[in-house]
């Protein structure tokens, strides 16, 4: 027996070639270096020039390209980079995805969106045909679902907000009183920014997205950023009534004043104090906790509780308002195991959603 070479065949050059990929800090690699995320985009970018080909060749009567979850292994910049290469194809392109960065940035007459609704069929629906939104609705819907607000598109169930301020200190409040984690509960809590609540609990019914939406805001329906100097003014369409909005999937929990007022309870001032104390505000702390030492007292009746509460609510809502509402309440948040008790219709809004 002896050793030599064999006669090369073109097929055995073929499969001796190499794919070697050049970047700006290496040249000549193996693509095996590479994250699993870079390799399937050059997996796909190969795809699409062969596709680019036969339809410059008319060898194909039509071109369809299904993608599943296209985010895999990639950070939200390349997400948005492939999508938007994929977007700009002659020919039609199927994603199917858990990332809210691509639909953030997908149109939303593309959704289409799959339901688990507990039955043995899962509920898929085209939110901007199902939804019954007008043309302004769906412009408007679109600017406002970003990554963050997306996300109500993916959770099991939706709380949705005015602002930060109770995106920071409703989760948390409700851990530490309630003993109830939204998220493992899979609601998602989603600030909307505004009070513009009509356009979103339109997107919840047996025909869109069959999940329960609880709508918690102000009993007024004011922004919590209003100016009063603009009060008469008409920049500003009227309020929506959310009572009209209700159906089987979508209830309103209102309070009859500000988050703010709302929350302060003699269960809640000592975690305002120590947010007082840690944002630089000693008298305010001090004023908090001189009303809880009054309000420790069983013989007060209710009359005489509002009497010492309302004077502290008025004084959590002035230093929220001067330091930052969304900052004062996420201070506050990390004081919570400091609160024993939370707003009745926060509890309210909390008990209809994890209701079977």
């Amino acid at each position: 027996m002896t050793l030599g070479l064999a006669e090369p065949s073109f097929q055995a050059i073929v499969r001796a070639l190499r794919i070697l990929l050049t970047n700006a800090a290496m040249t000549d690699f193996d693509p095996s270096t590479n994250g699993l995320g870079l390799n399937n985009i050059l997996y796909v970018s190969i795809l699409i020039e062969y596709f680019h080909r036969r339809l410059a060749q008319q060898k194909s009567a039509g071109q369809i390209i299904l993608f599943e979850e296209p985010e895999a292994h990639l950070h939200p910049q390349l997400q948005l980079t492939l999508f938007k290469a994929l977007s700009a194809l002659p020919f039609q392109s199927v994603l199917t995805t858990h990332s809210t960065h691509i639909t953030a940035n997908a149109d939303l007459e593309s959704y289409v969106v799959l339901t688990q609704t507990g039955e043995p069929a899962i509920a898929s629906a085209v939110p901007a045909e199902d939804a019954g939104l007008d043309e302004t609705e769906l412009r408007d819907l679109e600017r406002y679902l970003d990554a963050t607000r997306s996300n109500l598109l993916f959770a099991r169930k939706v709380m949705l907000v005015e602002g930060p301020a109770e995106l920071f200190l409703i989760p948390a409040l409700v851990k530490q009183v309630k003993g109830i984690d939204l998220d493992r509960e899979g609601i998602s809590v989603i600030p909307i920014y505004g009070v513009h609540f009509d356009v979103y609990a339109k997107l919840f019914s047996g025909e869109s997205l069959p999940k329960k939406c609880a709508i918690v805001t102000d009993g007024d329906l004011k922004p919590s950023d209003a100016d009063p100097d603009l009060e008469g003014e008409d920049d500003l369409p009227p309020p929506p009534d959310l009572k009209e909005l209700e159906n089987d999937y979508v209830r309103v929990f209102a309070c009859q004043t500000t988050f703010e007022r709302a929350v302060t309870l003699a269960g809640t001032l000592e975690m305002f104090a120590r947010a007082a104390d840690d944002i630089g505000a000693p008298t305010v702390a001090k004023k908090l906790r001189k009303g809880a030492a009054e309000l420790d007292d069983d013989d007060l009746d209710e009359k005489q509780r509002d009497a010492i509460l309302n004077p502290l609510r008025k004084i959590v809502l002035s230093t929220a308002k001067r330091f930052g509402k969304a900052r004062f309440a996420q201070i506050a948040a990390r004081h919570v195991d400091q609160a024993t008790s939370v707003p009745k219709y926060l509890g309210d809004a909390v008990r209809w959603l994890t209701e079977p």
